[in-house]
């Protein structure tokens, strides 16, 4: 008969382990493999590392989760999709955020969404001179965006991808029904094909 193991109070070391444990074993999809944590902690039940992280989470949220590019792209899905309705959108995502967090996020990424838009605009009309004079950061995110964008495209014309961590969570084999009117938008706005070439002949230019 297996009795349950008895509560141990974590100390700071041990909670910073279950947190990079934690890291090592979570999936592609951003799930965690908590029987797999659990070999690393055989004085805890699963139910009690996945209730401690959790606890840790919601004290620290910042410390826990670096937001990415496809992270800041379902955000912008979700708002398109169910406007700024922040305790439903905080839903769609896999790990612990408050909804104030979430609202301050979407302000900070709707200003530099625009900036970027802006760039993607200049890019379309061929405008390689003035892009080349953004940051770097503009222009990774540009070249992040539009390669995502272009990805969700395709499926939405039911082509194959090659897929990025965005995909691998929206889908890889057709289009999310929350990402049609984004995608919908982004063609009757922009000219996809032509930004791909332009940046390429950006890409080109930057590797002189």
């Amino acid at each position: 008969m297996n009795l349950p193991k008895q509560y141990k109070k974590w100390n700071e070391s041990e909670n910073i382990r279950l947190t990079e444990v934690v890291k090592l074993c979570k999936t592609r999809h951003n799930t965690i493999n908590w029987k797999q944590v659990q070999l690393e902690f055989p004085e805890h039940t699963s139910l009690q590392l996945k209730s401690q992280y959790s606890n840790r989470q919601q004290a620290n949220p910042k410390t826990y989760h670096s937001w990415t590019e496809g992270d800041l792209l379902k955000l912008m899905v979700n708002v398109i999709t169910h406007g700024e309705n922040w305790s439903l959108i905080k839903k769609q995502f896999s790990f612990y955020i408050e909804e104030s967090t979430i609202k301050a996020r979407w302000y900070k990424f709707k200003r530099d969404h625009d900036e970027l838009r802006k760039t993607l605009r200049q890019l379309e009309l061929g405008n390689i001179c003035e892009v080349k004079q953004a940051d770097d950061d503009l222009i990774g995110r540009l070249q992040s965006y539009v390669h995502t964008v272009d990805n969700r495209m395709a499926l939405y014309f039911g082509k194959p991808i090659q897929p990025t961590e965005y995909d691998l969570e929206m889908g890889t084999m057709k289009i999310n029904e929350v990402e049609v009117k984004p995608v919908e938008m982004f063609l009757y706005e922009f000219d996809i094909d032509e930004i791909k070439r332009n940046l390429k002949v950006l890409e080109e230019e930057l590797s002189k």
